[in-house]
This record gives C-alpha cells, sequence and structure tokens, in this order.
C-alpha cells in the first residue's frame, strides 16, 4: 500500500517548499508515524539563512512528537497508537564508537533511515530511532526531548556539585533546557546571562528560586555551560571560568568563525565542546524529565506557532524575546508557502 505525504524542505537557502513523496510499504523494522509538534532547530535556521552549510535540498525538522500509524511485522517496541519521539540520529550498536559509549557518533549514525524529516504529515523511520512517551497524547513540549538530551549530554561533562558556583550563558531554546534541568535533575543555584533581556525577564520567574536571570556575569565560576549559539556568547562564557573550572559548550559556530580565544585560556580549565546527545539513555531521560517535572509555567516559554506561519518563522531568525518555537504541524495542514503562509 503506497501512502502520499506532505513535507516541508528547505530547498535553497531563504526557500522552503512544500514536497510530496510516496510513503511506500514499511519495512519490517520501520515505523509510519503521523507528526503532531515539530521544534524548530537552530541548526536548521543555520542552514536557511546560508551561515552554515549542508548538501541541499534538506528535509528539515528532527525535534519532533508524533503518533504511530503503522509498524513494520518485525517492530516490537511500539504500537499503533503509542505517542513517540525521535533520536536525531541512527545507532548501529556494533561499530567501535557504539561499543566503546560514543553511539551518538556511530559510524553509520547518518546514514538517513526515515522517509523524511518531522515538518511533516507522515513521515517512516526504522524503529531503533524511536523513544516511547507514556503520555496519552502529544503536547507541544514533548518536542523538546531531542535538545534536551543534548542539553543532558553537556550538563553530564562538567557534573555540577552542591556550593559550586554555576553559570548558564544564553537563554534561548537549549539554554531553557539547560534551565530546566539545573532547576529539576541537578537541583542547585545558578545564574542565567543573555544579551536579551526580554528572554531574561521571560525566564526568570519559570527558574526562581534556584536559578537567577542577571544581566552579567557576576565574578567567576566553578562551571559554566554555553548555550548561546554564538561567538560571543562562548567568548564570554570562556571569560567567566575560574582557575581550575570547568566549561561545557553547546554552541556550534557558524562557518569561518574565529574561535581562536579557546587557546588563549591560561588557566588549567577543563573545557568539553560536547555534541549531540551522547548515550542513548540520555534521551530516554529527558522524556521521563518532560513529563514528570515540565509544567505550566515552562509551557508560557513555549512560542507554539502554526504550519502556516513556518515561513515567516524562518525568516524571522531569533526573533527577540523567542525563547523555543514549536510549529504544530498536526492541526494545520496549510502549504506555509503560499501568501496566506508568509
Amino acid at each position: 500500500m503506497v501512502a502520499v505525504d506532505t513535507h516541508w524542505v528547505l530547498s535553497a537557502v531563504g526557500l522552503i517548499e512544500q514536497v510530496s513523496i510516496d510513503l511506500r510499504r514499511l519495512p519490517p523494522d520501520w515505523v509510519r508515524v503521523r507528526v503532531a509538534y515539530c521544534g524548530v532547530c537552530g541548526s536548521d535556521r543555520s542552514y536557511f539563512s546560508g551561515s552554515r552549510s549542508t548538501r541541499l535540498p534538506k528535509s528539515i525538522g528532527h525535534e519532533w512528537v508524533g503518533v504511530v500509524d503503522a509498524i513494520g511485522r518485525r517492530v516490537g517496541s511500539v504500537v499503533p497508537g503509542d505517542v513517540v519521539t525521535s533520536d536525531l540520529n541512527f545507532r548501529c550498536g556494533t561499530c567501535s564508537a557504539c561499543v566503546n559509549g560514543h553511539s551518538h557518533l556511530c559510524e553509520r549514525g547518518q546514514v538517513g533511515s526515515f522517509s523524511n524529516r518531522g515538518l511533516a504529515e507522515r513521515l517512516n523511520i526504522h524503529a531503533g530511532y524511536l523513544t516511547k512517551c507514556s503520555s496519552p497524547a502529544p503536547a507541544p513540549h514533548l518536542a523538546l526531548a531531542e535538545p534536551l538530551s543534548c542539553a543532558l549530554h553537556a550538563v553530564k561533562h562538567v557534573q555540577p556539585r552542591p556550593g559550586e558556583r554555576v553559570l548558564l550563558v544564553g537563554a534561548g531554546g537549549l539554554g531553557m533546557c539547560v534551565a530546566f534541568l539545573l532547576k529539576h535533575e541537578w537541583a542547585l543555584p545558578f545564574d542565567v546571562v543573555d544579551l536579551d533581556t526580554v528572554r531574561l525577564d521571560r525566564l526568570g520567574p519559570t527558574i526562581a528560586p534556584l536559578g537567577v536571570a542577571i544581566s552579567a556575569p557576576a565574578g567567576r565560576y566553578d562551571v559554566v555551560i554555553d548555550a548561546s549559539g554564538t561567538v560571543d556568547g562562548l567568548r564570554a562564557a570562556c571569560d567567566s571560568v575560574g582557575p581550575g573550572g570547568r566549561l561545557s559548550t553547546l554552541s556550534h559556530p557558524a562557518d569561518g568563525a574565529d574561535v581562536g580565544f579557546l587557546l588563549g585560556i591560561r588557566t588549567d580549565i577543563t573545557v568539553a565542546l560536547s555534541y549531540l546527545n551522547g548515550e542513548r539513555i540520555n534521551l530516554e531521560r529527558s522524556v521521563e524529565l518532560l513529563e514528570r517535572s515540565w509544567t505550566a509555567d515552562w509551557d508560557t516559554l513555549l512560542d507554539v506557532r502554526p504550519l502556516a506561519e513556518l515561513l515567516a518563522v524562518f525568516r524571522a531568525g531569533k526573533a527577540p524575546g523567542s525563547l523555543k518555537v514549536i510549529v504544530d504541524v498536526g492541526r494545520t495542514r496549510t502549504d506555509p508557502s503560499e501568501p496566506g503562509g508568509q
């Protein structure tokens, strides 16, 4: 049986287009999912703007949650009706990286065992990508599972301890995820800085009383986590680490960015250039945390937008005051490339 799917691809820098494809019969280990919500990732924004190169056309939207429509004959991990979210990369389980505890760096990680990404009505995907949620229905915050798992991996690099001074640089989408972890998983006091004061004003009440939004770093810190996504943020993070401290950065500077200042650090600190989300347990733990600890006050930090505004969201870039945009893919099927969607 062949099903027709509509999804949205980055066809050129600055251009997102609607594409229809046939979703063919499911292979034995694959699953068909109807997408409900999809987060807008900074990497997709950078491809759209051209600040980071990639092969085009490119299916975009890897931070999603949806409902299983159908399963292949060998799939036993999920059944139709289950709410699921997806890992970013494939994990073969047999290569050197997988065997040695670095499965996020799997040699086959970019094999692309899916028909398309999450800005779509439906997709076919290998069951190995999927993590089952216990929630009875998809919700916007569950689309944060993948970026939250990346934040979890980054914080694990530096393992903040009671009594240490902790600084978070950046209050955007990843910064919000780190703040959520520091409050609900590590339960430690921390400061947050961001050049966008509106973001700080939005985040401040939600992270209190453990988290404090401040205008600039207050001296030196034992642990600094950079989630700014900018060279200036990374530089500020480096300048804020005290002697013998620990720095973990999630930032991936644009092509050609000058980060030579990293080599100028002379205070014997430990630097972790965190990449992706580490072992699979981080994604599973992130789903558990979102289902257990996410509350209505955190919901106020999400900007849930209809699919019809997709192109406008990308054109706006990182709008002032915006922490995280989640696209409601499931309710609105209007083509965002049409005039009404711009």
